[in-house]
């Protein structure tokens, strides 16, 4: 119905229903929008919540926040057992605008451990490459195939670069 914070309350009261009767031993709730479900179903199953701060809302408005998604991202750092920030900054931030204990804080950066062999697959990228990036969301929405179409067009015509796609 284009309320954001009804689907978040509602989203909320689905997980409870869906968590009922399964065993978890943690809840794990990534920023303001799954805070509510995760406050939701911690109190419910009386599992310890972690939630994950990627970004907030002093990240995505400056200090022309939005009220209610402060508010909800403030009850989920503050009830939260754990919180994890992406990086010192938020951490830094969620200690001076959230108040939230330095010692319930853990950084842990966005990263990925490659397997051995994958050292096989990635040669190194040569001074004289071209490199064309994409980096997002693997999804209909940011439009990899558009990438991998325009990519196919100019390896045909070039050589010398190296098309890379980072996501998930």
């Amino acid at each position: 119905d284009g309320d954001l914070m009804a689907q978040v309350n509602r989203f909320a009261r689905m997980a409870v229903k869906l968590a009922a009767g399964q065993t978890f031993d943690v809840v794990h709730a990534h920023d303001w929008m799954t805070f509510p479900a995760g406050l939701a179903v911690a109190a419910a199953s009386g599992k310890p919540l972690i939630v994950h701060i990627h970004s907030t809302e002093f990240d995505r408005s400056g200090e022309h926040i939005n009220q209610s998604i402060y508010d909800i991202e403030r009850l989920g750092m503050e009830r939260a057992d754990r919180v994890v920030c992406v990086s010192y900054l938020t951490r830094k931030i969620a200690e001076s605008r959230y108040a939230v204990p330095a010692e319930k804080i853990s950084v842990i950066y966005n990263a990925v451990d490659l397997p051995e062999q994958s050292a096989e697959l990635l040669r190194p990228i040569s001074h004289r490459e071209k490199i064309v990036l994409f980096l997002g969301r693997l999804t209909m929405q940011k439009g990899p195939e558009y990438f991998l179409q325009a990519a196919r067009k100019v390896v045909d015509h070039y050589k010398g670069v190296r098309f890379v796609m980072a996501g998930s």
